[in-house]
């Protein structure tokens, strides 16, 4: 073979060889791009639910307070409000929203009983007696405290009757007749009434203005105004 055409072939196969390296360069780029790892974004943090509390009363035995402390907040549908009551001595308050009139109830209540039902004072030989009033057709009027502002219950919409138990955690619609928190002692001294609690808590699902009202102390008002 001739030096000219050895020196084609050489040529011709460094050509060859100069485009197959560029190719492979070129499918190894894109191969290495279409493989590359994305980059990882955080998920985003839903902000947490606010919770405001309120003081029910407060003060001492010389001057228990018959006030909401804030009288009015305002927080964001789905937030919470919790109630406590600080005072230093025994003294109950109520949570309570009566959104239809017809369902506002009283801390003593009369209940028709048979004038035959005999009642046995706790502890026995007690000095204790309930109030009866002579009635008639074989009934009597009885005195007794209402158990519907005693104790923790919610009456919605078509009127059935949910009792709670103390310091209980409620899910208000807005569309509800009567809810109430039941009585509200101090930390500890509810423990001597059966059925009271410490605090109460309401999560507001709707906006709306909803005011609510001490039935023990009925000047005794405060709202919560929720917003969307």
């Amino acid at each position: 073979m001739s030096i000219r055409k050895k020196l084609s072939t050489r040529k011709l196969l460094l050509g060859l060889a100069i485009i197959i390296t560029m190719m492979t360069v070129a499918g190894t780029i894109h191969t290495s791009s279409s493989n590359a790892t994305p980059t990882a974004t955080a998920p985003a943090i839903p902000p947490t639910p606010t919770t405001v509390n309120v003081a029910a009363g407060g003060g001492n035995a010389t001057a228990p307070w018959t006030i909401f402390l804030p009288q009015e907040v305002t927080i964001k549908a789905g937030e919470t409000v919790t109630w406590h009551n600080p005072t230093e001595v025994a003294e109950p308050h109520t949570i309570t929203f009566v959104l239809d009139n017809n369902t506002m109830a009283d801390v003593v209540s009369p209940f028709a009983v048979s004038n035959t039902t005999e009642f046995g004072a706790l502890p026995p030989g007690s000095n204790n007696e309930p109030i009866l009033i002579p009635g008639e057709g074989g009934m009597n009027t009885l005195i007794a405290i209402n158990a519907r502002t005693f104790n923790p219950v919610a009456i919605d919409s078509e009127g059935r009757v949910q009792f709670m138990n103390p310091n209980a955690n409620y899910s208000m619609a807005g569309n509800e007749k009567f809810v109430n928190s039941g009585w509200v002692l101090p930390g500890g001294l509810e423990e001597e009434y059966p059925g009271a609690g410490n605090t109460f808590t309401v999560t507001f699902e709707n906006p709306g203005t909803y005011n609510y009202v001490c039935i023990l102390h009925p000047w005794q008002t405060g709202s919560v105004v929720v917003e969307e």
